[in-house]
């Protein structure tokens, strides 16, 4: 009894320094911390939109990081081209200094306006941040899954590998899982309830093949997708050889035959 204890002692301490010293478990690491930047600075976005709200109502920009940069830059009171030309460009500079003139938006204190450009500029800090992280990852993807960060991206490779809790748990993964990885709440939705239908793709709808993709073709290219990137992870975890390449090709050219399917 003792001895069996021991042994199992032994296989679990064994297991869990692999798990600890694993390269893969640093890419969850950064992965979940990517996607924890990402939700706080969209947080801090719509705080900062809705102080400044108060002061220049006017202003609207869909690019966030540029939005950042004039709130920190221009001064609705008085006005200048030359203050954010060189951000958002000479046509929309002149736009705004049009729209403060006519602005009817709130006087705020100097202590208001100096809470609002510390907020901007610590979002600021954080998109910097976020991007360190995201050239980390490249990093890692490359070294550690070469074919799945060729057939993904280190974006998306990284969310895969940490969804799935590792590199090997995602290559022993059949391809029907990796489509839907990520996606656990629609598909138990769907094994509670047969009227409701499957889901067609998880995280795996990152990628431009399937994104920029219509309705029609997306189920279509998620389940082929899948199987390439399964047959990545794998390569990536037993073998080590670089097949990705070879995979792209082979994906390419089935995507262009869905498309010409669903076109006639």
């Amino acid at each position: 009894m003792k001895e069996k204890r021991e042994l199992f002692m032994r296989k679990a301490k064994k297991k869990t320094q692999e798990l600890l010293t694993s390269r893969d478990g640093m890419v969850i690491h950064i992965s979940k911390t990517i996607k924890d930047l990402e939700e706080v600075v969209h947080q801090l976005e719509e705080r900062l939109e809705g102080m400044y709200g108060t002061y220049f109502p006017e202003f609207k920009m869909g690019d966030k990081e540029r939005f950042v940069k004039v709130v920190l830059l221009f001064d609705k009171d008085t006005p200048s081209v030359d203050s954010v030309r060189k951000v958002i460009g000479e046509n929309k500079a002149e736009e705004i200094v049009q729209k403060a003139k006519a602005s009817i938006g709130a006087k705020l204190t100097q202590g208001d306006m100096e809470k609002i450009k510390e907020l901007a500029e610590t979002i600021l800090s954080l998109y910097n941040l976020k991007k360190q992280y995201e050239k980390y990852l490249s990093k890692l993807t490359k070294e550690i899954c070469p074919n799945l960060d060729y057939l993904a991206g280190s974006k998306l490779a990284g969310e895969l590998i940490s969804v799935a809790g590792g590199l090997k748990k995602l290559a022993f993964m059949p391809a029907s899982t990796v489509q839907v990885i990520g996606a656990e709440r629609a598909l138990f939705k769907h094994l509670r309830n047969k009227k409701v239908n499957p889901p067609k793709h998880g995280i795996i709808f990152q990628h431009p093949l399937i994104s920029t993709a219509s309705k029609k073709e997306r189920g279509k290219i998620a389940r082929i997708l899948a199987a390439k990137l399964s047959l990545a992870a794998r390569a990536d975890h037993y073998t080590k050889r670089f097949i990705a390449e070879e995979l792209k090709i082979s994906l390419d050219k089935r995507v262009e035959e869905i498309h010409k399917t669903v076109k006639e």
